[in-house]
């Protein structure tokens, strides 16, 4: 019979040795022996605000334990043998070792090379936000088309120096609207005839029309900005050089660093190979996260076993338990339990309600779809549910009395219900999400239970009390 055993120091001799220790026993739970610090992290890492719900140590031991009994179970099952599970565990493993295993530091100085290297090519002026009128001249055009788009580009640039706006002297050269809009530039990212205009205008002048291999243009300045800090652009910059592969000329690094350290006697593949051995016990921020990721796999596994997915025949089950509980989900206010139908016509919106009425609600689907098979395509559609005041306005207006109704559809003008009001849920599937929690939650009691009085649990209370209070 499980126990759980509440030990305090003046009873035990090994407390109190293990109360002296950096980071004594808390607790064992199938004989595995859980330390302070291991608590102490999950405890502060469940109390970091992100779900927005902070524990009380009383709250959050028995939610550890509860955990540590399904891992134990898991274990004791050898869920943690299974090849799916070490493949998937290896995998995520090797990831999340990378960065243990690689220079960071070399990625980001090249990080940083790059960065002054583009900074210094781009210059001063940064970005360039610009707008332009262009007359393409390709290089079959005659003289005589040439001659007449610089002409045209003249006329323009009389235009707007008379004040005419970009989008009229668009217009007049034939632009397209879509074009007339504002975009950035670099320096080198564009013809050096076009960059040369461009920079040497102060922001709101426009240039006077010139030429490039591609086009007559004539371009205004908006605005600029700088080039923005390494901060801005590292992640940007470290995903490029990653796409260049650097992080195995970075790991390589690493492995000519790690043979130094181990005395020079080592390859460095297999430097590697024992650094990656030891990240658990050298890096203790690993080492839990490594933890809680198996425990968390072996968890799931366990769970969909034991609870989620334990039944053979679901629906069956949900079904069997809703009806041994069904007082429970009578509803606090009546409920309209049916359809809203929108159809093309008045004539097929009565057709649709005769068909349906007094038909249970979980097979109005198939006898639309029987009856009304030669039925104009987007001539009929159906919202069927269990509708409280509020859900559906349509329902609100022809069932509750409430508001104006709903859109009008186009394809779909009349609009009409077809159901009954009830206090209650007639089967399961009208609740079934409520159901469903409901009945894992009642299997995991029980599967809770059943662990508790399997394994033993001891809590050694003298060092609980110096949970997140101690040097």
């Amino acid at each position: 019979m499980n126990k759980i055993l509440l030990l305090v120091a003046s009873f035990f001799s090994f407390a109190p040795l293990a109360a002296q220790e950096s980071d004594p026993v808390l607790m064992k739970i199938a004989g595995e022996n859980i330390t302070r610090s291991e608590f102490e992290y999950a405890f502060n890492k469940n109390n970091a605000g992100v779900d927005g719900e902070d524990y009380s140590l009383e709250e959050y031991l028995p939610m550890f334990i509860n955990f540590k009994l399904k891992v134990a179970e898991a274990k004791a099952l050898k869920l943690d043998t299974l090849s799916s599970f070490k493949e998937e565990y290896e995998k995520d493993r090797a990831a999340l070792a990378e960065d243990y295993l690689t220079d960071k530091d070399y990625i980001e100085l090249e990080a940083y090379r790059v960065y002054v290297k583009d900074s210094s090519a781009i210059g001063k002026d940064g970005f360039l936000q610009v707008m332009q009128l262009a007359i393409p001249v390709a290089q079959q055009t005659t003289p005589a088309e040439v001659a007449a788009a610089a002409a045209k580009m003249d006329s323009a640039y009389a235009m707007l120096q008379s004040g005419k706006s970009f989008d009229e002297a668009a217009a007049f050269i034939g632009m397209p609207p879509m074009y007339v809009k504002p975009f950035e530039i670099l320096r080198k990212q564009v013809y050096e005839e076009f960059e040369t205009a461009a920079y040497a205008l102060a922001d709101g002048e426009y240039s006077k029309p010139f030429k490039s291999p591609a086009a007559y243009h004539i371009v205004k300045r908006i605005s600029s900005r700088p080039f923005g800090s390494f901060e801005y652009y590292k992640k940007s910059i470290i995903e490029m050089l990653e796409k260049q592969n650097i992080r195995k000329t970075a790991r390589t690094k690493k492995g000519l660093e790690l043979a130094k350290a181990y005395g020079g006697n080592m390859t460095p593949e297999e430097a590697l190979a024992k650094e990656n051995s030891l990240l658990e016990s050298k890096y203790p921020e690993f080492g839990n996260l490594m933890r809680e990721y198996y425990e968390g796999l072996l968890f799931f596994e366990v769970s969909n076993r034991a609870v989620w997915k334990s039944d053979a025949e679901p629906e069956k089950a949900l079904a069997k338990y809703f009806k041994k509980n069904r007082k429970k989900y009578k509803y606090d206010q009546p409920r309209y339990r049916g359809a809203v139908i929108h159809a093309k016509t008045q004539e097929l919106l009565d057709s649709a309600r005769t068909a349906l009425t007094g038909k249970p609600k979980e097979e109005y689907r198939t006898i639309v779809n029987e009856q009304f098979a030669n039925r104009e395509k987007n001539s009929l559609r159906m919202e069927i549910g269990v509708f409280a005041a509020g859900d559906n306005k349509w329902v609100d207006k022809l069932v509750f009395g409430q508001g104006e109704g709903g859109e009008v559809r186009e394809k779909q003008p009349f609009t009409g219900v077809v159901g009954e009001l009830v206090n209650a849920p007639v089967t399961y599937l009208d609740v079934k999400g409520t159901v469903t929690d409901d009945y894992n939650k009642y299997k995991e009691q029980k599967w809770v239970k059943k662990l508790r009085r399997k394994y033993d649990v001891e809590i050694f209370e003298e060092v609980l009390k110096t949970v997140n209070n101690h040097n």
